[in-house]
């Protein structure tokens, strides 16, 4: 049967309310999409000491003899995660190989500890140091020593060397990290190795952020 007259004028009156309905749902559907798409759960962060430019750093650590008889390789380890970390991210910048700082601090054993940074940089061939001075390093928690994890504490300086630089460094700071970040219970799964690997390369990563800009987590740092 034909519809009829009276029929038709309602279709014709229905047809535009879903055409409003249905343009309703995709407007509503795209701000959807663009909210998942322009929000983020990342902050810029600006670095500390943003100055380095295009000067050459070279990465020293220095260590207690108590610290180095527990881990004979801790200054060369932390020396490449940073000097790593830098070389990545400060692309106008130049960072003198770990290689080369290892052998200035092997051949003369502690000697290098009574060099003003004018003869560091000397013997480095570098414009600025940045000394890293272990105060903590281990893979226990305070007094539970059941409780495995890392833990690295550091005094952070940053020194010029050039010949009319005084000897305050021209940025300083201490850096604690634990690892994993935000564990409350530490890490049974991993291996000494392994959990000292990842410590390293938290601490590095954290201490070399403080002289570039970067991005971090609005949740706080994660695990590796």
């Amino acid at each position: 049967m034909p519809p009829t007259r009276q029929s038709a004028l309602g279709t014709r009156r229905f047809r535009p309310a879903i055409l409003l309905t249905l343009g309703f749902l995709a407007f509503s559907a795209g701000c959807q999409v663009g909210y998942f798409l322009t929000t983020s759960d990342e902050k810029e962060v600006k670095a500390d000491y943003g100055r380095i430019g295009d000067r050459k750093v070279a990465v020293l650590v220095w260590a207690d003899q108590a610290t180095l008889d527990e881990d004979p390789n801790v200054r060369k380890r932390i020396c490449r995660s940073i000097t790593y970390y830098l070389k990545k991210n400060l692309p106008g910048g130049e960072t003198i190989p770990a290689e080369k700082v290892e052998a200035l601090q092997e051949r003369g054993s502690r000697e290098w500890e009574d060099m003003s940074t004018r003869e560091l940089c000397d013997r480095l061939n570098c414009d600025m140091v940045l000394r890293i001075d272990l105060l903590e390093y281990t893979t226990r928690a305070g007094n539970t020593p059941e409780l495995r994890k890392g833990r690295i504490r550091a005094t952070v300086n940053l020194y010029y060397g050039k010949p009319d630089a005084g000897r305050e460094a021209v940025y300083q700071t201490e850096v604690v990290t634990d690892y994993p970040p935000r564990a409350a219970h530490g890490v049974p799964d991993l291996n000494e190795a392994d959990l000292l690997h990842e410590t390293i390369e938290h601490f590095a990563e954290v201490t070399a952020r403080k002289f570039y800009d970067h991005k971090e987590s609005l949740r706080g740092p994660s695990d590796r």
